[in-house]
């Protein structure tokens, strides 16, 4: 079960972005050898020059949103640690395993919804 749940939790969270700054870098290499024979040759580069700018802002916009996601994974990681540590205590309510793990609960007058500490909200 605890398997399960490891695997359906980093499946809502996503994969990281390592693919895609992957691809962005051999990209860039690409446009950077393009740059230089166009400067070599006296050529205008001034277009080439943007789009490696565009290249590497959303290498960098990729790079915050990878780090941001292990962060995430640290913190499952580290709750699906805890669950393995004490998946013998028997089911009743334990103040330290919520407050670990439930960052609120909202609420509203027909359900409520409980938002935990990794960003998974579920309504009930």
């Amino acid at each position: 079960m605890i398997k399960t749940l490891e695997e359906n939790i980093h499946a809502v969270i996503g994969e990281t972005t390592e693919y895609q700054i992957s691809e962005i870098n051999n990209l860039l290499e690409e446009k950077q050898k393009e740059l230089i024979k166009l400067a070599n040759k006296g050529q205008d580069y001034e277009h080439l020059a943007d789009e490696i700018d565009e290249l590497r802002d959303k290498r960098q916009t990729l790079l915050v949103e990878d780090a941001s996601l292990n962060s995430e994974n640290e913190r499952i990681d580290e709750l699906i640690e805890f669950i393995r540590k004490n998946k013998f205590r028997t089911l009743e309510y334990d103040d330290k395993l919520v407050r670990k793990i439930i960052q609120n609960v909202t609420v509203y007058e027909d359900h409520f919804v409980i938002s935990f500490k990794s960003g998974i909200e579920m309504e009930i």
